[in-house]
């Protein structure tokens, strides 16, 4: 389960762990629209060579969370990710938990974050039968 931050007040919600949860993969979709080039750029200033990745651990626009899951969903996790990893695609436990996060804050955006939460679980029951 996720650790919350208590102190922030003023959720608009009447559920505020799902208001919060709401409002840090929010950000989590700000900063993904900020990552690589902007917009606005020229197709001279496209044809640059792209300045040096920063680490995310370096990158101002993510912050460090921690989560407390089960140990088999860690270990099932780790094998996904060397499954895509055989498939050609290099991803890590962060990058995983951002594709996921945005996916639900899309869904949620289009039917309400309680209905987004219900057709992922939904979802992953009938993976599992």
């Amino acid at each position: 389960m996720a650790r919350l931050d208590r102190t922030k007040k003023g959720s608009a919600s009447s559920n505020p762990r799902v208001s919060r949860f709401s409002e840090a993969l929010g950000a989590a979709i700000e900063s993904s629209h900020k990552a690589g080039y902007p917009d606005n750029q020229t197709f001279e200033q496209s044809t640059k060579k792209p300045a040096e990745k920063v680490a995310k651990r370096e990158n101002p626009d993510y912050t460090q969370t921690t989560f407390r899951i089960p140990k088999k969903l860690s270990r099932q996790i780790n094998r996904a990710l060397m499954d895509l990893a055989d498939e050609g695609v290099e991803m890590d436990r962060s990058d995983l938990l951002e594709e996921l996060a945005n996916a639900f804050i899309r869904l949620s955006g289009e039917v309400g974050a309680l209905e987004a939460l219900e057709q992922l679980k939904k979802l992953g029951t009938q993976i599992s039968e």
